[in-house]
């Protein structure tokens, strides 16, 4: 089982960083193999709607030029698609915001054929960090996501979310429990580990 991870955050050594760092290890420990992807790292520019890449019927085939290609391949390859960012103002950072409007392109539209998603066989799950009650601001992009997989017809195997409280660590044991119980999960759905 291949994980690609889409970290969203835009600050060194977060709290999302973590909460996500200690979900991969679980991932890593159950000989997951994980794909990290910092899109803080990344030049992502947003969806322009041309709609060229409905046209390509065989790969992503996003008309833009720009780092999202290179990640696309990795989405291909892997088996889940895990999309990871803190919660500002109910919504992702917009690094990943971009990446996740920029999944539109997995959408075919054969001109003699119905269309298909090239994400079909592949999973997504999310993780989101917050300042506030989790279920109160994670809920929105939790529907987002929902609504992607739903859209994409593939499973979604829900969300890892963690509040911070303020003290700089996120890694409390009730929280590194979940993060590792949500791994576990994720990696149960796939029959072949």
């Amino acid at each position: 089982m291949k994980t690609c991870v889409l970290l969203g955050n835009t600050r060194v050594k977060s709290n999302t960083e973590s909460l996500t760092k200690i979900f991969a290890d679980k991932l890593t420990a159950l000989k997951a193999e994980v794909v990290w992807i910092s899109l803080r790292d990344k030049h992502v520019g947003p969806c322009i709607g041309c709609d060229k890449c409905h046209k390509v019927t065989d790969s992503y085939g996003c008309a833009i030029n720009d780092d999202m290609r290179e990640i696309a391949r990795e989405i291909l390859s892997s088996d889940l698609i895990v999309l990871s960012s803190p919660i500002y103002t109910w919504m992702p950072t917009p690094p990943l915001k971009a990446a996740t409007d920029r999944l539109y392109a997995f959408t075919k539209h054969p001109e003699n054929g119905e269309t298909f998603n090239l994400l079909q066989g592949k999973k997504l799950a999310m993780i989101a960090t917050s300042g506030d009650e989790c279920e109160t601001n994670c809920d929105l992009f939790n529907e987002a996501v929902r609504r992607i997989a739903d859209f994409a017809h593939i499973p979604y195997l829900g969300y890892l979310a963690a509040r911070d409280l303020g003290d700089g660590n996120i890694a409390r044991p009730e929280v590194v429990a979940e993060a590792r119980a949500f791994a576990k999960k994720c990696v149960d759905t796939f029959s072949n580990i």
